[in-house]
């Protein structure tokens, strides 16, 4: 749950509390209001009585005046509060249509309409709570704005880190405020300018040094065929190729960390296939068998989606302990098998680079094929997965992530 989710529902619970005690007021209130009206109306409602039986119309205003009662003209009710007959009439409390308490006495056929002015005080003794309550609320909700305000930068430094970890090393947040947040955004952009200026020096100094071995490499091979055939000659040659290879393996992975080097395209999985195969130097054909049972179409890169299949095919070439190994392609997923004994360790442990089993330190290889079909697999989108059962490793590339669950 995020932040903005917690402060948000805390200020939904807040503020239907104070909806809450608001009501309550407000009902205490009128009730209590409502009482006070009753029993005094009832009170001034019995001298009423008396005085339309005995006195003059004048006497009567003059008495009506010493209880603070005023004559208003008939209206309908709204909610009748009280009703009770009297011997010659009948006495009855509501409240009109404009909020105003009205006691009406019927004494005989004559009506009286009154309400008691003085009582306005009490009643607002009444909203001055209410008012309170509301004024709380407005205060809780301008909090709640400026909280979400204070906080809204943490979205624009939150999307500039998840840009960076994407790969886009020149993201930035552009927060310039003089508080904590800006002082994280400031610390971030230090730390973001930091990491890519490594990585820039890294990614440069790999670049370099890769181009510049290729040269004496190159140099130590042609120089060798000027040399007459001998062990020394061959076991150098060997040496030379190990060391291009590496030099080429090491550039394809530094390659593999930019982010717009895959050019997506449709192609078919034969295609793929025979792609892959080329790419393997195989001195005899019968060493793999190939098993098409769907042959599926994918979105991709060709030439680094075979690379990664030629590298999972000379890795089980390299590691097998009987031909054929066989490759198979079904719905969504190629795979690699062959045969031998278990890993030694997890299988996420052969992704990192220059990683083998101890048993196989003599086979050649420098444990970067693994890595680089990892790279190339999560650029795509797809999923690279191990399985070993009945002495048969599996390395399936699954370009449907619905095969996974």
């Amino acid at each position: 749950m995020s932040i903005f989710t917690k402060i948000t529902l805390l200020f939904s619970i807040s503020f239907l509390l104070m909806v809450g005690i608001g009501y309550q007021i407000d009902t205490i209130n009128t009730q209590k209001y409502e009482s006070i009206i009753l029993q005094k109306y009832k009170t001034d409602a019995r001298k009423i009585f008396t005085w339309m039986a005995t006195s003059s119309t004048d006497q009567l205003d003059n008495q009506l005046k010493t209880l603070n009662l005023l004559k208003t003209p008939p209206s309908s009710p709204k909610r009748i509060i009280l009703r009770q007959p009297h011997t010659f009439g009948i006495l009855e409390v509501y409240e009109s249509l404009n909020e105003e308490y009205i006691l009406h006495v019927r004494y005989f056929d004559e009506d009286l309409y009154l309400c008691d002015t003085t009582l306005e005080e009490t009643q607002k003794e009444g909203w001055v709570l209410n008012a309170l309550v509301l004024a709380d609320m407005v205060v809780l909700a301008i909090i709640f704005i400026i909280i979400l305000r204070m906080l809204s930068p943490l979205n624009s430094i939150a999307t500039s880190m998840r840009r960076f970890a994407r790969g886009e090393y020149e993201s930035r947040s552009t927060i310039n405020t003089h508080d904590e947040i800006g002082e994280v955004a400031h610390t971030y952009n230090e730390m973001a300018q930091t990491i890519e200026n490594l990585i820039i020096s890294r990614q440069e100094l790999l670049r370099d040094v890769g181009h510049e071995l290729r040269t004496p490499i190159a140099r130590g091979l042609f120089a060798l065929e000027e040399i007459d055939d001998s062990k020394g000659r061959d076991i150098l040659k060997h040496s030379f190729k190990e060391l291009d290879q590496l030099t080429r393996e090491l550039l394809e992975i530094e390659k593999l960390q930019a982010t717009d080097i895959i050019k997506f395209e449709s192609f078919s999985s034969e295609t793929l296939i025979l792609e892959a195969l080329s790419k393997l130097c195989l001195s005899d054909e019968s060493s793999i068998h190939v098993t098409i049972k769907e042959n599926f179409i994918l979105k991709g890169d060709l030439q680094y989606l075979s690379l990664a299949l030629k590298n999972l095919l000379d890795n089980a070439l390299k590691y097998t302990d009987q031909l054929p190994i066989t490759l198979e392609v079904a719905s969504n997923r190629i795979s690699v098998f062959n045969h031998g004994g278990p890993l030694e360790r997890e299988f996420d442990y052969f992704l990192t680079p220059f990683t083998r089993q101890e048993s196989s330190r003599t086979t050649q290889g420098f444990g970067l094929g693994l890595n680089i079909v990892s790279k190339i697999v999560s650029k795509h989108g797809f999923s690279l997965i191990y399985d070993y059962k009945n002495g048969y490793h599996c390395f399936s590339i699954i370009t449907d992530s619905d095969e996974l669950s």
